[in-house]
C-alpha cells in the first residue's frame, strides 16, 4: 500500500519511513505540506501521514485539500502531532484527519494505526465492489426491458408498416402497367392527328393545348423512372424494417450462434442515418467466417453503443473503421474512430453505469456500463485505447469456445 509521508524534522521522518518500510509499505517522502500536495496530485496515495507543524502548508491545510479534491476512493489521514489540547485534537478532526498519533511515535501505536486505516480503506474498497455490481445489475435490468421495448416495437412496426407498404406496392405496380398502356394508346391517337387536323381543326388546336399543359414528352420520359424510385422507395421500407427486425433479433432463440459480420452489417445499417449526419465514410476489414455462439440480440446491442459513441465522438466528413478478425482463441470486433478521444477521467469512469459526457437528458451513461457486463457474461472482454484530440479504438474479445450463458 502506498503512504505519503509529510514531516519537516529529517530524523523523524527517517525514523518513520524506516519503519514503515519494514511494514511493506511503500513510501513517498516529502518535508512540507507543499510539496505533499504535489505528490499527491501526481499519485494515489490510501494512506497519508503528516506532521501538524510545517512550512509553508502545515498539516491541516493539506488535509482539507486532499478532503476537497474530489477523489474517489478514500484516503486515510493519520495526523501527528505533539499538540494534546482537546480544543487543537477537535480542530485537526474537524479539518478531515481520521487518527491522530503523538509524537514521538509509538512503533506498536503507530503499527496499529495503520492497521485501523487498511481495514477501513478495505471496507470502502469493498463497498464501491458491492455498489457498482449493485448499479450494473441495475443497469442491465433497465437494459433488459429496453431490448424487450426494442423487439416489441420492430413487431408491430413490421406488422403496422409491412401491410400498407405491401399495399402501395401493389398499387404502384398496376399503375406502371396501366399507365404503359395508356401510353401506347396515346401513341396511336398521336398516328392520327392528321386526320383529326383536316377533318376538325378546332378538334386539333384543343389537343395540343392539352398535350402542351400536361407536357407528354416529359412524362413519356420520366414515368417509368417515378414508377421505379417509388418502387425503390417502399423496398427501402421493408429493408428498414426487416433490419429492426434482425437487430432486435426476433422469433429466433436467446441463445444461438451468430454470424459477427452479419450483426454488425445489421447494426451499422440502424445507424446509417446516423453515419450520414456525421458525412463518414466508413471503411471495413472483414473475416465472414467467424461466428460466435451468444446472445445475438445482447451482443448487438454492445456493437450499437459502441458504434454509436463512435459516430458521436467523431467530426463531420471523417472515417470510421470497422473489423472482424481472429486473434489467437477469440473473436476480435475492432471499432475505431479518428474524433475528439477521451480525457483521463473520461477513460477512468468509462464503464460506470449512469456516467456519460453529454448534456443532461441526452444519454443515461448506461449503454458501455452494460455492454462490459454482456461480454463479461459471454466470458469475453472489452479494452480500448484513447487519446484526446485524436480518437478512440474498442475491442470487443469473444472467446472461441462459449461460456455457459
Amino acid at each position: 500500500m502506498k503512504v505519503l509521508l509529510a514531516e519537516d524534522s529529517l530524523t523523524m521522518r527517517r525514523l518513520l519511513s524506516s519503519q514503515l518500510q519494514r511494514w511493506d509499505y511503500e513510501i513517498t517522502e516529502v518535508e512540507d505540506g507543499a510539496q505533499a500536495w504535489e505528490k499527491f496530485q501526481e499519485n494515489h496515495f490510501s494512506l497519508v501521514l503528516t506532521d501538524w507543524m510545517m512550512p509553508e502548508v502545515d498539516g491541516l491545510e493539506l488535509i482539507r485539500r486532499i478532503r476537497e479534491s474530489g477523489h474517489t476512493e478514500y484516503v486515510y489521514i493519520v495526523l501527528l502531532t505533539s499538540k494534546s489540547e482537546n480544543e487543537d485534537l477537535v480542530e485537526a478532526m474537524d479539518a478531515g484527519a481520521d487518527d491522530f498519533l503523538a509524537k514521538p511515535c509509538n512503533p506498536k501505536e503507530l503499527r496499529v494505526r495503520l492497521r485501523a486505516g487498511e481495514r477501513i480503506i478495505e471496507l470502502e474498497h469493498t463497498l464501491i465492489q458491492q455498489n457498482h455490481q449493485l448499479m450494473e445489475a441495475q443497469a442491465a435490468l433497465v437494459q433488459s426491458e429496453k431490448l424487450a421495448g426494442v423487439g416489441q416495437l420492430a413487431a408491430g412496426m413490421a406488422h403496422e408498416i409491412n401491410n400498407p407498404v405491401a399495399f402501395v406496392s401493389n398499387n404502384l405496380a398496376v399503375l406502371q402497367r396501366d399507365v404503359q398502356l395508356l401510353i401506347k394508346l396515346l401513341d396511336q391517337y398521336e398516328e392520327c392527328q392528321p386526320v383529326v387536323e383536316r377533318e376538325d381543326e378546332h378538334l386539333a388546336d384543343c389537343l395540343r393545348k392539352i398535350e402542351s399543359e400536361c407536357d407528354l414528352p416529359w412524362l413519356r420520359e420520366n414515368l417509368p423512372q417515378l414508377f421505379r424510385s417509388s418502387l425503390d422507395g417502399l423496398t427501402r421500407v421493408r429493408e428498414i424494417v426487416g433490419n429492426l427486425r434482425d437487430f432486435a433479433h426476433l422469433d429466433q432463440a436467446v441463445t444461438d450462434e451468430m454470424n459477427v459480420v452479419a450483426a454488425l452489417e445489421s447494426t451499422l445499417e440502424v445507424l446509417a442515418p446516423d453515419l450520414d449526419a456525421r458525412q463518414l465514410t466508413l471503411r471495413t476489414a472483414f473475416d465472414d467466417s467467424l461466428s460466435s455462439h451468444c446472445q445475438p440480440a445482447s451482443l448487438k446491442q454492445v456493437f450499437h453503443a459502441i458504434l454509436l459513441n463512435a459516430v458521436q465522438a467523431s467530426e463531420t466528413n471523417g472515417i470510421l473503421e470497422v473489423s472482424v478478425s481472429r486473434n489467437e482463441s477469440s473473436v476480435c470486433v475492432d471499432i475505431t474512430d479518428h474524433g475528439c478521444g477521451m480525457d483521463e477521467t473520461t477513460q477512468r469512469r468509462l464503464f460506470e453505469p449512469f456516467y456519460t459526457t453529454r448534456p443532461v437528458g441526452s444519454g443515461q451513461g448506461l449503454g458501455l456500463a452494460v455492454s462490459y457486463g454482456v461480454v463479461k457474461q459471454h466470458g469475453g472482454s472489452i479494452v480500448f485505447e484513447s487519446t484526446p484530440g485524436k480518437g478512440t479504438t474498442f475491442r470487443v474479445m469473444l472467446p472461441d469456445t462459449p461460456k455457459s450463458i
